[in-house]
């Protein structure tokens, strides 16, 4: 082997090596004991700083017309026009209309005037103020239609334009070229870094004035929220009324405008994605000005105990957790997520595993661990066989009790490394055997076997005839077709196996016959031939 191929083959081991241990480390929330008190261990992240208008939106900067740009720009702004059927007629836009006047061909090119009128010679005006440029086509097909065999043509030669004024929280008061198919967030480039994002307002030629969100237009898909422009619009920003930065161990750092009634868990959650593994989610850094100190003042807030109200300007910092030896970890029927609602639809109805490594204080017992722990069980935990692991040494327990304050254990003292699985209750019907599709189902009260059959896409033709059904409770008695199913049953559709296994039968036969008539005609072939 060369040097080379021994270079390749140490080099590919390295990084399976490495992407192998990356792979098999431990994921999960980490949440820090509250007896520790209000104390941070962990490392802190950077504060990043306020974003421009642009950069909270993701707004591109708009393209610039020149001498050299200019014929390109037209012709691609005609192509979107014809292509797009909600094209609104612009002041500007020039028109061809071509049609047939007994023998002989008209064509007038036409041009939409500031007051979006179109004059038609020979055949009169068009109000085109809320027309579209397919609307306008049979606006215009109608007015010659008295000409018999006309068939006339529309075509748009050149796209008009405008100009749209921009004042309010602004670098300097702008006006912008628009056309008809710019839309709101394309004429806002010169807004400050404190404009309000959440409620912008356009104001038309008429004096109507409407209000828009361009965060939930360029962030969330509600095109609504992002108009097109018309003529004589005029656009006013203010400043927004609360306006954080987010920053550290989460998945979309960035500058937010929050809502009304919004505050630190719809910033983590919602606006910044949620937190990465290993965030100290119980000592979220809020940094504030206070005005009346002429300092910023740094406190810390708890995301699991709610939502904590935010004030404009406030810079939140989540940060990374230190490494502490003196932790367990909680898996099974508990949420894992940075932010629970235990009256959420998803809590309600279950979810999969999650997992805690929960930092415990020296001393801490299990009782003590549960009460803190208790938001996060979900309706799904069956609290009555809970188990702890140490040292491969299974230790049950009833945490209901412990919960409500009437065990009589003794206190149970945690210790590094050890696991509390906490089971899922089984809530669940198997339905197997001839059905379409069998599997586990959710139970549901007081149904019959009739109703998970249903489920299942009911009995398939390779049921018996008549059906035949068996169905085992959890404790292996049987039950009568019309009970009422509890959880944990099993129901069981009987095959009828004579037709199922007589194809494999036949087969089996046939390819049997065809070896022996194979080896028979060889015998005799070479027999005729010695």
């Amino acid at each position: 082997m060369n040097l080379n191929k021994k270079l390749a083959l140490i080099i590919f081991c390295a990084i399976f090596y490495v992407s192998t241990t990356i792979s098999a480390l431990p994921t999960g929330l980490v949440v820090r004991s509250s007896l520790y008190g209000p104390e941070a261990a962990s490392s802190a992240a950077e504060v990043l700083p306020f974003q421009s208008f642009s950069l909270q939106l993701g707004l591109q900067p708009p393209k610039e017309i020149t001498n050299t740009n200019a014929a390109i720009i037209a012709n691609q702004r005609v192509l979107s026009a014809i292509s797009d059927a909600a094209y609104p007629v612009t002041p500007g836009d020039v028109y061809r209309l071509i049609y047939f006047d007994g023998a002989k061909q008209v064509s007038m090119d036409l041009q939409v005037d500031s007051s979006y009128t179109i004059d038609v010679p020979r055949l009169g005006f068009v109000d085109a103020s809320s027309l579209s440029f397919s609307q306008l086509k049979q606006k215009l097909f109608s007015m010659v239609s008295s000409y018999s065999y006309s068939n006339p043509q529309v075509v748009l030669l050149s796209t008009g334009s405008f100009t749209v004024s921009v004042i309010g929280e602004v670098e300097a008061s702008r006006m912008y070229e628009a056309w008809g198919l710019s839309r709101l967030s394309s004429v806002l480039d010169c807004a400050s870094s404190y404009a309000s994002t959440r409620d912008v307002a356009v104001t038309s030629s008429s004096g109507k004035t409407e209000h828009y969100d361009l965060f939930k237009a360029l962030k969330q898909g509600d095109l609504l929220q992002d108009p097109l422009l018309r003529s004589g619009d005029v656009v006013t920003l203010r400043r927004a009324d609360k306006l954080v930065t987010l920053s550290g161990n989460v998945y979309r750092p960035g500058t937010y405008q929050l809502g009304k009634g919004e505050g630190l868990k719809e910033l983590v959650s919602s606006y910044g994605g949620g937190v990465l593994p290993g965030s100290n989610i119980q000592n979220i850094r809020i940094q504030r000005y206070d005005s009346l100190k002429g300092a910023w003042e740094a406190e810390y807030a708890d995301l699991l105990t709610g939502s904590t109200s935010l004030s404009s300007l406030d810079q939140v910092i989540v940060d990374t957790v230190v490494a502490n030896n003196q932790s367990i970890t909680i898996e099974g029927a508990i949420k894992s997520d940075e932010a629970y609602d235990a009256t959420s639809s998803t809590a309600l109805v279950g979810q999969s595993s999650g997992r805690i490594f929960y930092q415990f204080y020296p001393g801490e017992t299990l009782q003590q661990m549960l009460r803190f722990i208790s938001p996060r069980l979900m309706t799904v935990s069956d609290l009555e066989h809970v188990y702890l692991t140490r040292e491969g040494k299974r230790y049950p327990f009833d945490t209901t009790k412990m919960l409500l304050g009437s065990s009589q254990d003794e206190p149970f003292v945690l210790q590094a490394n050890d696991v509390l699985t906490i089971p899922f209750t089984q809530r669940f019907v198997t339905v197997t055997g001839a059905v379409v599709r069998s599997g586990v189902y959710a139970y549901v009260p007081d149904k019959t076997a009739d109703y998970y059959l249903f489920l299942a896409g009911g009995a398939t033709s390779d049921a018996s005839k008549p059906l035949t059904l068996t169905i085992t409770d959890s404790e292996g008695h049987g039950l009568e077709r019309n009970s009422l199913i509890p959880q944990e049953t099993t129901i069981t559709i009987k095959e009828n196996t004579f037709i199922k296994n007589l194809a494999p039968t036949v087969a089996i036969i046939s390819l049997i016959s065809a070896v022996v008539s194979i080896i028979h005609y060889s015998v005799l072939t070479s027999t005729y031939l010695k």
